[in-house]
């Protein structure tokens, strides 16, 4: 299937994700994550402030601070397509952004630089069991993971984990997918393959 034919397809099928189970299987994948020895050795983990239906990130961001990591979110600047991650320590540093998304106020936040992330989490739509992901079209992930040497992982339910699915040349593999029901060890399964 297409890139373009698989996304909005997922697209359909999380925009029909019940609240309850969406909620149910969020905080599954949040326990599983905070248990990973990526999480238990990373000192600053960058992650996105998730917009329903994707995964919710708000409760894994307070974990990581009771756990005293270091927590960092995405500001994209959509003219070059690219972005820079930002340290969070409250809330209260995020601004609505286009398309109601909440991004870091760079004018009451720091700037980090990609070499300080130990650990990225890396949204996407669609993902197949090597950890080759369809995001939301823009690049903006795949232009950062050109140039970040740190640890990936993605959380996603299950059923947004797919057959293995069409690639680009530029598209690169998470290492580890974390659903509700199980952890995918990505890196394997690009040996297998």
């Amino acid at each position: 299937m297409a890139k373009k034919e698989a996304r909005e397809e997922m697209k359909n099928q999380l925009a029909t994700l019940d609240s309850v189970l969406y909620h149910t299987y969020s905080k599954q994948i949040e326990n599983r994550f905070l248990i990973e020895e990526d999480v238990d050795q990373a000192s600053t983990i960058g992650l996105t402030i998730s917009a329903f239906p994707e995964v919710d990130t708000e409760g894994i961001i307070k974990k990581l601070w009771e756990m005293g990591k270091t927590v960092v979110v995405p500001k994209c600047k959509p003219k070059e397509r690219t972005m820079t991650f930002y340290k969070l320590e409250n809330f209260n540093q995020l601004e609505t952004v286009y398309m109601q998304l909440l991004e870091p106020n760079p004018l009451i936040s720091t700037a980090v630089s990609s070499k300080d992330i130990d650990l990225l989490v890396v949204p996407g739509i669609v993902y197949d069991p090597t950890g080759y992901r369809i995001g939301y079209g823009g690049g903006y992930y795949d232009r950062f993971l050109s140039e970040y040497n740190g640890q990936t992982i993605s959380l996603a339910f299950d059923f947004q984990v797919c057959e293995v699915m069409e690639r680009d040349n530029f598209d690169l593999p998470v290492n580890k997918i974390i659903t509700n029901s199980q952890i995918i060890p990505c890196q394997l399964n690009r040996q297998e393959v």
